[in-house]
């Protein structure tokens, strides 16, 4: 049904980041299933072999457009799963696999801008609050935030 969906004419951007986003989120939970599921509906009907691959492609070129931690968050945990994934294992992926590693970066780097500025929109609101002792130094946290993004990236089975 998403899938459909993504295939008619899309009337605004947030839609078309919305459907992609709801394919990564599958990928990520079980990309197995997910490769399996696509392979299914390939078969039966092969018209479907245009829409995945657009799907792919999609996703590539809209990265830059993904705005916002969670948006950016889901993006970065599709793309380190297909990091995982062998090319070999469906076409679709072959045609992408060079713009994955880029895309991650710019993903990361959009991540720690949003991070630090949303440090320092926290570090203003805690200049005018001088009664919070027991705030933790902006740099740290944001320390923090950078090496889970990095933790999660990389160590998800």
């Amino acid at each position: 049904m998403i899938a459909q969906r993504f295939q008619r004419e899309l009337v605004t951007s947030e839609l078309r980041l919305m459907l992609i986003q709801i394919f990564i989120v599958l990928l990520w939970l079980n990309p197995d299933r997910f490769f399996q599921t696509l392979n299914t509906v390939a078969t039966t009907d092969p018209s479907t072999h245009a829409i995945i691959s657009n799907f792919f492609n999609q996703w590539m070129t809209d990265c830059q457009s993904f705005a916002g931690v969670h948006d950016r968050r889901v993006c970065a945990l599709g793309l380190c799963t297909l990091l995982r994934i062998d090319a070999s294992y469906y076409p679709a992926i072959t045609n992408i696999v060079p713009k994955i590693l880029p895309n991650c970066i710019h993903i990361y780097q959009g991540l720690m801008k949003t991070y630090q500025h949303n440090e320092e929109d926290d570090s203003d609101d805690d200049d005018d609050d001088d009664d919070d002792d027991d705030s933790v130094a902006s740099g740290e946290n944001f320390e923090k935030k950078k090496s889970n993004v990095m933790f999660v990236c990389v160590f998800r089975n």
